[in-house]
């Protein structure tokens, strides 16, 4: 569904940049509109990036961070967790994310970490 919506989206904002070549408005617009775009692609490179520069297509990236959650336990062993480990996969072009595929969240004690 939400592939749609973006597809959509990509579709409209097309015609409209179709609409405005048509017009004189285009003129002052259109550059307006690609310096935007340049502007953000320089942020995004410089940026560090989540996979190396050359990384297509979907991929899966773990983060771990301290359990926020003092009732949470273990998936393993029903444990107190100690660690959450959040896992996001994503659509990537040459390393940025552009569309999250899947997310969650695991906690895990200290002893089922590896």
């Amino acid at each position: 569904m939400r592939f749609g919506r973006e597809l959509v989206a990509v579709v409209v904002v097309f015609a409209l940049i179709g609409a405005l070549v048509r017009t004189g408005v285009g003129r002052f617009v259109l550059p307006v509109v690609a310096l935007g775009v340049a502007a953000g692609v320089v942020v995004l490179l410089t940026r560090r990036p989540a996979y190396t520069r050359t990384t297509f297509g979907p991929r899966t990236r773990i983060l771990e961070s301290l359990s926020p959650d003092a009732d949470a336990v273990c998936v393993e062993c029903g444990s107190p967790a100690t660690t959450v480990r959040r896992y996001v996969r994503e659509w990537v072009i040459l390393g940025v994310p552009v569309v999250l595929l899947d997310d969650g969240q695991i906690p895990i004690c200290d002893d089922h970490r590896d």
